[in-house]
């Protein structure tokens, strides 16, 4: 009833209607509707449509050599009216629902339109676009800062081009003729066709302005490709009045580059040329996007214009990189292609000269130059010469090329990003390895991350592969949606692969998180290993069920630390599984002897003593394993068959994960959970406000600042806890105040995009198993280490203490698992002291006694390395001290083949999931409902929105589809979801306070500006910090921070991140607003790739000249003062030391 309530109160003027007869015009439509609602602007009817089985063909540009098709199914008719008023809007629909708009005998059927009708009519209305008509519009390349070529030329008339506050978009708008190709034939038919081309004011990267002859142009220079649309343009169309109206609700279809050389996916400059009568709307236009911070360049002179070489003619590399050039290895081309990717380089100047450069040079030094060249911000006009300076510049300083030597667990994988109009090469990063890069280490330059996604880095969703007919035909018609462009682009790469620098690369394989990530593995094939020897060697994978199939395959390719060899005869894989009611009570846990529990520790080169748990892949297995005392019967580790996926022969213990101190932070879901279970929302709004005030005190309180970094921030706060627990303070050291900001800006992101508070008595544990059977249903066991100086010392040679910090957690905790919609997630469970169980910390312990597993209540989970939010705050305890009835998690019915499961299968598989993926629009609405519902998440949209979220949770595992109720898409969002496209509300409920409060706190120059109240540059110089002795050192820190500042701006540039503190703490707040996780991902990442940056020059730190060891431990410890004193000097001030090197 809310949304009635919504719809009566909206500013609607446009309509859906349909159910006339074919022979109605446009024009007798709207004397109808006038005659019986009220004054119409505009009618538009459609007739024409998207074929079923065909698709836009741009390939064809020569229509009159072709066979067309005259006969093909048409769409019903249907029209877009624009009333006057909205009245007639509301009018029209009433009368349709009563049935009493009849049109030649026939009920007329009207619809608002789009899923969200109302919520960007009523914003339009006082927001239009600065329209500019007759423009011609150029795309093509800046090869100087006086010539532009262009690559492609817009239509010579009709073109549109639009600058739109409402949504701080721009686009271009022109109608051609398209041919449209029929699957699986020669047939063809033509079909006028409105094109678009739209993107974000935000994507301009600068925009320069001049005046040519007798036109005014501007030229617009972008961060990304736009994205591109089409629909039919067949129709008939009665306008009354003069002025320009805004875009109806015929649907927009996604499709891939038009244009016949690749330009759009080429090229990122846009020529547009535009009559002086639009001169003062152009005024206006250009102080918008200066508004919007869109940087302007100002010209000194007109640019000249010509056409690149080979104008127009089709290209066959749709990936538009390197050719393979004889004497120049396959990674030099790759870096090659991502400067050219980046817009640095461009295709043009790669000359046969730069070639011999290349070739001239050693492999290490080429790829230290285009390292280097590829974090540049801007392009290069004279790449020649740019190479060849950037490449005596390393001859100069051979330092710079030396590359770090990678440890096993650690690989630098090439990975390319594919859009629907290009494809992106990213320079190796390093990143955790896998099973089977390490087994084929030999050939880790032949394995490539591929990944879909959408222009600008978005996610890439079934929107964008699939479309549908106007909302209207879902009434009048059995028009069904069919698939994009972009959707035959994305099958075509992973059924026949694509070529890259000469190499032909063809699928592999995804992992689970893949998957998810819309990413997976190729490799390119050569005479010694191919696709099927890797599967081969993986393991046997007889399944019948092509989702289990694609996850088990996925297992090899998992991130993890190889660690101890085990051999088969120190394994007992029979360990019995307990079974109850038809549920595993130890679905995926084993055991582990804590002697080779320590090995591993040590292996891993983790803290004094081994964790209690390891989540685990070994052989075909998978899980967790915690450690239990062994039988001294040389059996070291014990495993399930609920653990057992897969037949290998693979015997080395790899770890994914370990028990560890993970504070314990609130997000959205659960907050949602525990204020519908009675949790008073003063509590939250509290917990919040303390952690608000003690991060606007952390930059000025050092003791504040330690706490906060010791409680809530794990292992990445260790650096910064290091120097104020070594006596630096924030006020005096600016390299420490820079890590405090970072840390206090992510946490007060954190806060407003997910209300991540933090909780001083709760964690992130990992779930394990009772084998003792000592807790009775409904307790559990929580030992918890806290946080302690000396974990900040690991790897640093110091340690204060050898005993562990620990709390035996006692009296209620709540329990919970994401993603959580059910209130029965929420788990009430009894902490009580086990002695027998005292050797485990750092987890949940849950019992096997029973009549439900609890880790199965809470979100249908198991035991295989499942993380728990856990709290035994009592203020977070709800009142009835009882848990919800929970949710019945039974697994969708696996789908299984009579036949083996196929490569081709695993491919179809991996495209379903994207065209069909929607866990995140479902959590979504669940949060709106439970907003908007005064029984929050008990509310009946909720619960079956729960039930919808568990299924889609499995799909990776059943492979079972699951669809989105359309009544149950939202149609208003509240304030805190951001959802700035969409019209919002302003939630009552305690997220919406919640978000409120920090919103007023939280603000991207307010975060940074209690900084600039003491800028770096005004901190005093430490004098003390300057060693006598240390000027012997300068010199050598010099390159090495030359070296370091080089990476350091290639991993800022790569990851699009502010600041080097930022990734130095791993508190990552800068980076675009990609998809939660979308960005997990990517600080994973980050992670890994700074991480082996500064393991790389701590090697170079600690390594002195021949003889140091010769000299005694007093002499040795000077000098690495004196070495330490010269780093901080250099990264402190150069031009304090610039003298010196001088």
């Amino acid at each position: 009833m809310e949304w009635k309530a919504c719809e009566k109160d909206s500013v609607v003027t446009q309509i859906s209607i349909g159910g006339f007869d074919h022979h109605v015009r446009a024009n007798d439509l709207l004397d109808f509707l006038e005659d019986e609602i009220g004054t119409v602007y505009r009618c538009r009817l459609k007739t024409s449509w998207t074929p079923p089985e065909s698709y836009p063909d741009f390939s064809i540009t020569n229509i009159g050599k072709i066979q067309l098709l005259d006969e093909y199914r048409k769409v019903e008719p249907h029209a877009f009216v624009h009333f006057a008023m909205p009245e007639s809007a509301a009018s029209a629909i009433a009368d349709a629902k009563r049935g009493v708009l009849n049109m030649g005998g026939k009920p007329l059927k009207v619809s608002l339109g789009p899923e969200s009708p109302f919520h960007m009519n009523q914003r339009r209305r006082t927001t239009t676009p600065f329209k500019f008509s007759d423009v011609t519009v150029e795309i093509g390349t800046l090869i100087s800062p006086e010539e532009f070529w262009a690559a492609w030329r817009g239509p010579l008339s009709g073109v549109e081009f639009f600058v739109d506050p409402f949504d701080a978009t721009c686009k271009f708008c022109f109608t051609r003729d398209t041919v449209f190709s029929f699957k699986d034939t020669s047939d063809c038919a033509v079909i006028k066709c409105d094109l678009k081309m739209e993107f974000l004011v935000r994507d301009i990267n600068e925009i320069r302005q001049y005046a040519d002859s007798s036109r005014l142009v501007i030229l617009l220079q972008l961060a990304s490709s736009p994205r591109l649309y089409y629909r039919t343009a067949d129709d008939d169309i009665d306008v009354t009045v003069p002025f320009d109206l805004l875009d109806d609700d015929d649907p927009w279809i996604r499709t891939t580059d038009f244009t016949p050389s690749g330009a759009i996916g080429r090229c990122n400059c846009y020529r547009i040329s535009i009559s002086p009568r639009h001169g003062l709307k152009l005024q206006k236009a250009m102080t918008y996007l200066k508004e919007r911070r869109v940087q302007e360049v100002c010209l000194r002179r007109t640019l000249n214009s010509s056409d690149e070489p080979n104008f127009g003619v089709p290209l066959d590399d749709v990936f538009f990189s390197v050719d393979h050039k004889e004497g120049i290895s396959f990674e030099v081309l790759y870096l090659l292609s991502a400067v050219v990717h980046r817009n640095i380089f461009n295709q043009n100047q790669l000359s046969e000269s730069l070639f011999d450069l290349l070739r001239a040079r050693p492999k290490e030094v080429n790829l230290a130059a285009l390292r280097h060249i590829c974090s540049y911000k801007r392009p290069v006009f004279d790449a020649y010469k740019r190479l060849k300076l950037v490449q005596e510049w390393l001859l100069k300083n051979p330092k710079l090329v030396k590359s770090a030597n990678q440890s096993d667990d650690v690989i630098a994988v090439g990975r390319v990003v594919i859009t629907p109009t290009k494809a992106y090469c990213l320079p190796p990063e390093a990143e955790l390895s896998n099973r089977v890069l390490r087994n084929y280490r030999p050939f880790e330059n032949r394995f490539l991350r591929v990944t879909f996604m959408d222009e600008g880095l978005q996610t890439l969703n079934a929107n964008v592969l699939n479309y549908y007919p106007a909302p209207i035909l879902d009434r009048t018609s059995t028009f069904f949606n069919q698939k994009t462009t972009v959707f035959r682009r994305l099958k075509s790469i992973m059924t026949n692969g694509f070529y890259l620098c000469g190499r032909k690369y063809s699928f592999l394989a995804f992992s689970s998180n893949q998957l998810r990530d819309r990413s997976a593995w190729f490799f390119a094939e050569d005479a010694d290993v191919n696709v099927l020897k890797i599967k081969k060697w993986m393991g046997k994978f007889n399944h019948n069920n092509v989702a289990k199939c694609a996850a088990r395959m996925g297992q090899c390719f998992s991130s993890t630390y190889a660690t101890v060899e085990v051999p088969p005869s120190q394994v007992n894989p029979e360990l019995p599984d307990i079974e109850r009611n038809g549920y595993c009570f130890s679905d995926g846990i084993g055991m582990i002897t804590p002697d080779l529990a320590r090995e591993v520790a040590e292996k891993l080169k983790l803290e004094v003593s081994s964790p209690s748990a390891y989540q685990i892949r070994y052989g075909g297995y998978k899980g967790v394993v915690a450690c239990w005392p062994g039988k001294d019967d040389g059996i070291r580790l014990y495993l399930r068959k609920s653990m057992n996926k897969f037949m290998s022969e693979h015997t080395t213990l790899e770890i994914c994960s370990w028990t560890r101190f993970q504070p314990g932070f609130l997000n959205r879901q659960i907050v949602t959970l525990l204020s519908t279970l009675k949790v008073p929302d003063e509590i939250f709004w509290k917990m919040q406000h303390r952690m608000i005030t003690k991060l606007d005190q952390m930059l000025l309180d050092a003791d504040v600042a330690f706490d906060v970094l010791m409680s809530s921030c794990a292992e990445h706060g260790n650096t910064a806890a290091l120097m104020l627990s070594a006596g630096f303070r924030p006020q005096s050291e600016p390299h420490l105040r820079g890590m405090l900001t970072c840390v206090r800006a992510a946490q007060l992101w954190g806060l407003r995009e997910k209300a991540r508070i933090f909780v001083p008595d709760g964690r992130w544990l990992m779930g394990c198993f009772d084998e003792l059977g000592v807790l009775e249903h409904g307790q559990c066991f929580i030992q918890v280490s806290r946080p302690a100086l000396e974990n900040c010392f690991v790897k640093h040679g110091s340690r204060f203490s050898e005993t562990k910090n620990l709390q035996v957690v006692k009296g209620y905790v709540v329990v919970a698992k994401n993603p959580c919609l059910h209130p029965g997630d929420i788990r009430i469970l009894e902490a009580v002291d086990a002695p027998a169980l005292s050797h485990l910390y750092d987890c949940l312990v849950f019992p096997q006694n029973g009549e439900r597993p609890h880790a199965n209540e809470a979100s249908g989970s198991d035991l295989d390395g499942d993380l728990y939010f856990v709290t035994w705050d009592e203020n977070l305890i709800p009142p009835s001290k009882k848990s919800w009835t929970p949710m019945q998690y039974e697994p969708a019915e696996a789908k299984k083949l009579a036949r083996g499961v196929t490569h081709e299968d695993i491919i179809n598989f991996f495209v379903q999931h994207i065209l069909n993926e929607n866990l995140g629009a479902i959590c979504n609405a669940h949060v709106v409902h439970a907003d908007r519902s005064e029984q929050g998440a008990l509310d009946e949209n909720c619960l079956l929105l729960a039930e919808k979220a568990a299924l889609a949770v499995d799909f990776p595992k059943t492979g079972k589809l699951v669809s989105m109720p359309p009544s149950l898409k939202p149609k208003l969002y509240p304030d805190f979801m951001g959802k700035e496209e969409f019209q919002t509300y302003k939630s009552k409920k305690i997220l919406g306070r919640l978000y409120r409060q920090i919103k007023d706190a939280y603000d991207g120059d307010a975060v940074m500006g209690n900084e600039s109240t003491c800028a770096p540059e005004e901190i005093p110089y430490d004098l003390s910090l300057e060693v006598p002795g240390s000027e012997y050192f300068i010199p050598e820190a010099w390159d090495k921070k030359c070296s370091y500042d080089g990476q350091l701006s290639g991993l800022l540039g790569q990851y699009k991140v502010t600041r080097e503190e930022e990734i130095v703490t791993g508190h990552v707040w800068s980076m675009p607003k990609y998809s939660s996780r979308k960005q997990g991902e990517l600080k994973e990442r980050l992670k890994h790739s700074y991480s082996a940056l500064r393991k790389e020059f701590r090697q170079v730190f600690e390594t002195m000249s021949s003889g140091f060891e010769d000299l005694s431990e007093e002499e040795r410890n000077k000098m690495f003062e004196q070495k330490a004193s010269a780093w901080y000097q250099l990264g402190r001030s150069v031009r304090l030391v610039w003298g010196t090197l001088t």
